[in-house]
C-alpha cells in the first residue's frame, strides 16, 4: 500500500467529495427548469475530475468526456449567477 503525505490525501479527498457535492447538486438542479444551474454543476464535476487525473494521477472514467467539454462555453463560462 502506498502512503500518502497528510496533504496529498487531504486534496484527493477533497476533490472526490467535490465530485460528489456536484453529482448531488446536479441531480436538485431540475434540467428543464434551472439549466444555469445544471450545467454549472455539471462543470464543477468536470474540474474536480481533470485536477484528480492530472494532478494526482487517479483515474477517472469522464476524464475523457471532462476535458472535451470544458472546451464548450457552456461548461468553461457557467456560473451560478441569478437571472434579471
Amino acid at each position: 500500500m502506498i502512503k500518502l503525505h497528510t496533504e496529498t490525501a487531504q486534496a484527493i479527498g477533497d476533490l472526490i467529495n467535490r465530485i460528489d457535492v456536484a453529482v448531488i447538486m446536479r441531480k436538485g438542479a431540475n434540467a428543464k427548469d434551472n439549466i444555469d444551474e445544471h450545467f454549472y454543476w455539471t462543470a464543477e464535476e468536470f474540474k474536480a475530475i481533470i485536477t484528480l487525473t492530472e494532478d494526482y494521477g487517479i483515474p477517472h472514467l469522464l476524464y475523457d468526456l471532462a476535458v472535451e467539454s470544458m472546451k464548450m462555453d457552456m461548461y468553461a463560462n457557467a456560473t451560478l449567477g441569478r437571472r434579471l
